[in-house]
């Protein structure tokens, strides 16, 4: 099995097609690199994919304490198309993977074909942001459960069979290394609350913010808000879908990657 070997982690990854730009899939919390396999029999005949595990996710080995907030998620995504050798590319994250891209994004621009931020606003720190962080800061010791908004609230009972297939999917990670809702985990979103909006107007990179209209967890409004603070930026808006949105409506997900991955090709 084909590992990166980064400061104190063993990558986990797979590439899928052999033509074309470089199209790089981040997951998010609690997932792993299978989640993206619609995007992949999608993209692979006419993009060179490339799908891994997080550190603490899959089929990754890390060492070390994890640190959500920081540094580590895109400086592995670096690290990664280093070991690649893969100079330049598009880079898609969802959830928590939307903090490597917009990282690797405003911190390497030059490596950023293109990026795609699918239902996270993760590494814009904005007004929304702090309004966000609040809110989850009161719902959480008040019983909100981030496993149980993870689609929407219909998904299980319209696609049965999809919905076990994910959750199982779920089930090869480790456990994890911050337990939910412990105060470490909550200290995530503290961070969020109280660290100043910055002005993006600089962001040269092209960015497209996925927004799925039943995301009860980066919601709307707040994704929808980051978009309008980064210049140039598109939003994309996903019908009759939760937070899973390459999960639960891949045709018209993979449909709005298309259109903004061949926009920006050349």
């Amino acid at each position: 099995m084909p590992f990166a070997t980064l400061d104190g982690a063993e990558l986990y990854y797979e590439i899928e097609g052999d033509t074309g730009p470089w199209l790089i899939f981040a997951h998010g919390g609690g997932s792993n690199h299978l989640v993206w396999w619609k995007q992949v029999g999608a993209f692979r005949d006419r993009y060179r994919c490339v799908v891994y595990d997080a550190r603490w996710h899959g089929l990754t080995r890390a060492t070390g304490s994890p640190d959500e907030a920081g540094d580590t998620a895109w400086r592995d995504l670096l690290g990664l198309m280093d070991a690649l050798k893969i100079d330049r590319a598009f880079v898609n994250g969802h959830s928590m993977g939307g903090g490597a891209v917009s990282g690797l994004a405003l911190n390497h621009p030059a490596r950023v074909q293109g990026a795609i931020m699918s239902g996270t606003t993760f590494g814009f720190q904005t007004a929304a942001m702090q309004r966000w962080a609040g809110e989850m800061l009161d719902k959480i010791p008040k019983g909100f459960r981030i496993e149980d908004n993870t689609y929407a609230p219909d998904f299980a009972a319209r696609e049965p069979a999809l919905h076990y297939l994910h959750m199982a999917m779920r089930r090869f990670n480790p456990p994890r290394p911050i337990p939910r809702y412990s105060k470490g985990y909550l200290a995530y979103y503290e961070a969020m609350q109280t660290a100043p909006p910055r002005d993006y107007a600089g962001v040269k990179v092209p960015f497209l913010f996925v927004l799925a209209e039943q995301d009860t967890l980066q919601v709307p409004w707040l994704v929808e808000a980051t978009a309008q603070a980064v210049p140039g930026a598109k939003l994309a808006r996903i019908a009759n879908s939760g937070h899973g949105m390459q999960v639960e409506q891949p045709e018209a997900y993979n449909a709005a990657l298309a259109e903004f991955l061949d926009a920006h090709r050349g």
